[in-house]
């Protein structure tokens, strides 16, 4: 319902039907008004629309609206009275609209929220949330579900701020469209489970009685250890190869495979610590075993690609910046579950638990506890400690870093952890995590001449002391210690 001044032209609600309901390619549109036809281009050698609506209308009018002549979106329009409150800010002014429209989901049936435009077909789906995570969607073709007469018609979308022009004082682009679609996605569950699931059941459709009959070739050549490490491996690469590059074995190509390898492979968040040095010699082995069976006919190529990329996996595997982007994940995880993350024991047993699970084991099966419980006894891979505590220090200088107005400290931070991670005599490991951030930063700072040796007790290094609860005499002590396992 749109409220009219006495000096409201056609023109003025031409433009507020565009900006509220029907506007996406700047179409031609007009008014058909007692037989005569008013256009928004003045070339079509009919009337302009430069003509006061009381010239044309009154209470009882009825007209008709059309916009784009290609995809037509026809209106019927009534004038249902006359009032003396006039808008106050223009000629027009919504008053009232309608609801936006209810319609079914194209799955379940039920009230659907999204529209998911099928640009081939030139057609939009409708789906709620539930049965939109059901399908292979691209989040670029989702919409909203428009108010407007001209949903789904030329790839059309709500522009609140434009609609906003036209709205009473007091409204908000938020109160119109309350959501973006980006929005609403977010709040749909990505189904990984499923689809590992269903990736990892096509891999043993197609060569599981292969894979089995390598794992047992495994056993008897290099023991029970080195089998279920090949199990875990090939399975996880195999399963990788299908989700990320959609190629069952007999299409690998040497770049995928590498790729695969560094990017995907290495992420596995928990392992043994000699798996690093045997996952490519297994892998290797699995390809030649795959090429006698005739499964592939490249096996000497993928290996080439497999070994050149070694090196690049085995640094990805063990970097700390791998455990800092898990440790962020799982600290968000503790901190919801109401773990004190700066009691490390406490933290620990959460994040190996967690490591456990996101490494796909089932924390009901007993082999699993009875391994889960010697991790958690002590027995802890070195490498899978030392991960979380680097990252556990890092996380600390992080914090801090958030006061200075660029990440050149940060960056800075995040190099010397990096270089006392790959020391040999893994110094962090050692003493007080707390402190250690405390040295790291200080340490950063002096790098980057914020902190000058001889001048006092300069205020960064004072809130470097109260940020992290230490005396500024002791983290100087542990800055020149820490500066004896750094390069030149």
């Amino acid at each position: 319902m749109v409220l009219a001044r006495h000096d409201a032209r056609l023109g003025d609600l031409d433009q507020l039907i565009r900006d509220v309901w029907v506007e996406c390619c700047e179409h031609l549109s007009s008014f058909r008004i007692g037989g005569a036809t008013y256009d928004s281009d003045a070339e079509r050698f009919t009337n302009d629309m430069n003509v006061p609506l009381s010239h044309l209308i009154a209470p009882g009018s009825t007209f008709t609206y059309d916009y784009d002549f290609g995809s037509p979106t026809s209106l019927d329009l009534k004038v249902i009275g006359e009032t003396s409150v006039a808008p106050r800010d223009g000629p027009l002014c919504l008053i009232a609209r309608n609801d936006r429209p209810i319609i079914p989901c194209d799955l379940c049936g039920g009230e659907a929220e999204l529209a998911l435009n099928d640009f081939d077909e030139d057609f939009q789906h409708y789906y709620c949330r539930e049965c939109l995570s059901s399908t292979e969607y691209d989040p670029d073709c989702v919409d909203l579900i428009a108010n407007s007469p001209r949903n789904g018609v030329c790839g059309y979308a709500e522009d609140p701020e434009t609609a906003l022009h036209w709205y009473p004082p007091g409204w908000s682009a938020d109160e119109i469209v309350p959501e973006e679609p980006g929005e609403l996605l977010d709040e749909i569950p990505l189904d990984d489970e499923t689809e590992v699931n269903a990736a990892m059941a096509a891999v043993i459709q197609d060569i599981g009685p292969d894979i089995n009959e390598f794992v047992e070739a495994e056993r008897a050549a290099y023991g029970e250890g080195i089998a279920c490490m090949a199990g875990d491996t090939v399975m996880a690469f195999c399963t990788f190869m299908y989700i990320v590059y959609e190629v069952k074995i007999d299409a690998w190509d040497a770049l995928s495979v590498q790729r695969c390898l560094v990017d995907e492979l290495s992420q596995n968040p928990i392992f043994p610590e000699d798996w690093p040095e045997n996952a490519v010699p297994i892998l290797c082995r699995f390809l030649t075993h795959m090429e006698a069976s005739g499964h592939l006919t490249n096996a000497s190529e993928l290996i080439a690609a497999l070994k050149e990329a070694e090196p690049a996996f085995q640094k990805a595997a063990t970097s700390p910046e791998k455990g800092q982007a898990i440790f962020k994940f799982i600290l968000m995880k503790a901190e919801e579950a109401g773990v004190d993350t700066d009691d490390f024991d406490a933290f620990f047993n959460f994040a190996v638990r967690e490591l456990v699970e996101m490494a796909g084991f089932d924390l009901d099966n007993e082999e699993v506890q009875k391994e889960l419980s010697n991790l958690l006894e002590g027995r802890t891979p070195e490498a899978l400690a030392g991960n979380i505590r680097a990252a556990m220090i890092f996380e600390r200088c992080e914090d801090f870093c958030q006061r200075f107005p660029d990440n050149t400290i940060l960056e800075h931070c995040r190099r010397i952890v990096r270089d006392l991670f790959d020391h040999p005599a893994a110094p962090l490991a050692r003493g007080d995590a707390v402190l250690w951030s405390a040295a790291i930063v200080y340490a950063a700072c002096q790098d980057e001449d914020l902190i000058r040796p001889g001048r006092g007790a300069p205020p960064l290094g004072q809130e470097i002391s109260s940020f992290f609860g230490v005396e500024r005499a002791s983290i100087r002590n542990k800055v020149r210690a820490m500066r004896a396992f750094l390069p030149d």
